[in-house]
């Protein structure tokens, strides 16, 4: 028999298939078994360590309450101290909590006590945590584990305060918890249970150990035991710390020991119910042994059933391969009859299904190739789409990675597709030398959509292209957010243009003003003539020389004036950009207007941000305007009046917000305030808000004036945040 015949293939799977079935079935029974007598077992233990809890707890509380009654009735005895005696020594005769039971007063002075206290008679309790906590707290407290001094054994004690009619603290009423009572609760549980039990208190000390004598003097200290709890190392302290019922274990002497954790409600005890882990397990390993039996004999079984299955498939596919080998001569000459009629309809039906099979997957392969065709069109028609269109297209998947480059976006860039395909996010604006990483994370975070920002990119030759970009979401079918699509936009033939527009209406403009100027200069110049006369005369007085002077002063600064509004305008902007703290410059400015805001008492209201903006900006242009727009609210406002100041964030800009309750201004006058000349002010030029309103602009902001006449006005200035 060949080993790579279906005779000899067949009956090894089905064996090996048998087998390996069987064993990891037995194999897995046993460790389900095996687990689920462990977790039985565990939260048997758990359940026993809740149920002496709650004993304890039950004792603890009886317990407490007969000490609080006994202080009750303390507290309404006047200070005597004799019925104080008597009281506590009724209850230590008659109820059978406690072996020691004493009255202290407010000094840490024990006063009597039952058992007799005369070897100890002097002795001051201060360093007792118990006293400090009735005496600072005014509640019952229950003490940690601590040898008697009165008796020299281990106990606890809870200790009530004791009042006088004032209901100032006096003393307190203190009796002792005896271990063997506690015992005794352990007792009671250990006859049904094979495993150790431990009373630990709230700073770790052992208070009952099932397998140590009760009257033990020494205190023994598990808070460092270190357990192995959800597959996480931790130990007693950090358990205690946390108070959770909890079931894990721990290693000592290569023997592992599991241990159900619960604690006493109201005084932070924990009860520990532990188990070597042979003793726990002796119940699963006697079921595995019998469950190892038990697969054996099913292997052989399988292994039975398995090979007499094998023999009975094997037998009609020989009879078919014979048969098929005749297909030389035509599929019509195959004849079934000869093999088994058990068979054949399932043979017959395979070879059907086949042909059938065929028939589809030729059928599947040629709309296969018709589908790759028209998708590979439909690609091309896409490619020519992007490489023709105007614009710039740069598509980022949701990981920040380009796939998308256009041949715009090439020429803009300077960078061919190749070498930007696949670069993330962070690696194209480094050499790109712009910051979109906020705006990205807006649309893909918040499903924002923004149009037409303006950036400034350095191109491959390092020559500065100013751009607009527009950004949005790349949906699937199912809404799900896949990438980032930016559209670019190269302004640099608009920007030319506006700046030969912006001079051509300076120049006209500069034709305009300058008869203007001229105008206004001959006004101040004769004025001044005529003073300078005045000064020749030798007979005027000193006062008279004085306000002449004052007058050829304020004439000569109101020239200043003019001259400088006239150099600012004609002066083509030139921004020298610097990171600027918005809010800081406008405190700078406020202060360079004090006298004036002083003069007229005028109260200004800042809400500033919690944090400092960043803007990029020319400090000395957009101080400036600034400048400009509130010197126009002080001159609009009246004495005693309002100026408020606001921050306010909108997506990448920084909006700032400056009104006044001043005179307004008119609606009809409203589309003409940012025009050369306009000016309500006698002495102006009509050239302030212009200038601020040409700074705004060439930082790439916007501002927008609303007011109501006879109420005030508002500007809102906005410029773009700096992005770190």
């Amino acid at each position: 028999m060949k080993m790579n015949s279906l005779k000899f293939k067949i009956p090894l799977f089905i064996v090996i298939f048998a087998v390996f079935s069987v064993t990891i079935t037995g194999i897995s029974t046993q460790r389900i078994v095996s687990n689920g007598i462990q977790q039985k077992t565990l939260d048997k233990n758990l359940l026993i360590s809740e149920m002496i809890s709650n004993e304890i707890s039950i004792y603890l509380e009886d317990a407490k309450v007969t000490v609080e009654t006994a202080s009750n009735f303390s507290s309404q005895s006047f200070e005597d101290t004799e019925y104080i005696q008597y009281e506590i020594f009724r209850i230590y005769d008659n109820f059978p909590y406690f072996d020691l039971i004493f009255y202290m007063n407010n000094k840490a002075d024990m006063v009597f006590s039952k058992p007799s206290n005369e070897h100890v008679k002097n002795k001051l309790y201060i360093d007792r945590s118990y006293y400090w906590d009735v005496m600072n707290t005014g509640k019952t407290s229950i003490s940690p584990l601590l040898i008697s001094s009165v008796l020299e054994r281990p106990h606890f004690i809870i200790a009530s305060p004791v009042r006088n009619n004032s209901k100032e603290i006096i003393g307190l009423i203190g009796a002792g918890i005896p271990l063997y009572n506690i015992q005794g609760i352990i007792d009671k549980t250990q006859v049904q249970f094979s495993g150790r039990l431990l009373i630990v208190d709230r700073q770790g000390n052992v208070v009952i150990d099932s397998d140590m004598e009760t009257d033990n003097d020494d205190i023994v200290s598990m808070k460092n035991q270190k357990f192995i709890i959800n597959s996480e190392k931790t130990d007693l302290k950090s358990i205690l710390k946390n108070k959770e019922n909890t079931v894990g274990y721990y290693i000592e002497n290569n023997d592992k020991y599991y241990g159900a954790i619960t604690f006493v409600p109201g005084v932070d005890w924990m009860v520990i119910v532990e188990q070597e882990e042979g003793t726990m397990l002796a119940e699963a390993f006697e079921i595995e042994r019998k469950l190892s039996v038990l697969m054996i004999v099913v292997v052989i079984i399988a292994v039975i059933i398995g090979l007499t299955l094998a023999f009975s498939i094997i037998k009609p596919i020989g009879k078919l391969i014979e048969k098929v080998r005749s297909l030389s001569n035509g599929i019509k000459e195959l004849d079934f009859t000869e093999v088994e009629k058990d068979s054949i309809n399932e043979i017959t039906e395979l070879t059907k299904a086949f042909s059938e099979m065929s028939i589809i997957l030729n059928k599947n392969i040629t709309d296969l190739e018709n589908s790759f065709e028209e998708q590979n069109r439909l690609q091309k028609y896409l490619n020519n789409i992007l490489r023709s269109v105007a614009n710039g297209i740069i598509v980022f998947n949701n990981r920040g990675n380009i796939t998308i480059f256009n041949r715009e976006a090439e020429k803009i860039t300077g960078y061919s597709s190749k070498e930007v395909i696949n670069l993330r996010l962070e690696e194209f604006m480094e050499i790109l030398d712009i910051i979109i990483g906020k705006l990205f994370t807006d649309v893909v975070d918040k499903g924002e959509v923004f149009n037409d920002i303006e950036f400034t990119i350095k191109n491959r030759c390092k020559r500065e292209i100013p751009i607009s970009i527009s950004a949005s979401r790349v949906l699937d079918d199912n809404q799900q957010v896949i990438g980032v699509v930016f559209l670019l936009k190269d302004l640099s033939k608009m920007k030319l243009m506006e700046r030969e527009l912006a001079s051509d209406d300076r120049i006209k403009t500069l034709g305009q003003l300058s008869a203007s100027i001229i105008h206004d200069i001959g006004n101040p110049l004769a004025g001044i003539g005529n003073l300078i006369e005045v000064l020749k005369d030798n007979t005027n007085d000193k006062e008279t020389k004085d306000e002449v002077l004052e007058f050829l002063g304020n004439e000569v600064e109101d020239l200043n004036n003019l001259v400088i509004n006239f150099l600012d305008f004609t002066h083509e902007s030139k921004l020298n950009k610097t990171s600027t703290a918005i809010q800081e410059l406008l405190n700078v400015i406020l202060n360079l207007l004090d006298s004036e805001i002083e003069e007229k008492n005028i109260t200004v209201i800042k809400k500033f941000l919690e944090t400092s903006v960043l803007v990029d900006v020319d400090r000395r242009a957009i101080k400036q305007g600034l400048i400009n727009i509130l010197k126009n609210a002080i001159h609009a406002v009246d004495e005693y009046g309002k100026i408020y100041i606001d921050f306010v964030i909108e997506g990448a800009k920084l909006n700032i917000i400056i009104e006044d309750n001043g005179k307004g201004i008119k609606e009809e006058d409203l589309d003409r305030i940012f025009f050369p000349f306009y000016t309500e002010k006698r002495e102006g030029t009509g050239l302030g808000l212009f200038i601020t309103y040409n700074i705004i602009k060439d930082h790439n902001g916007s501002i927008v004036v609303e007011s109501e006449f006879g109420k005030g006005t508002k500007f809102i200035i906005s410029i773009p945040i700096k992005e770190e």
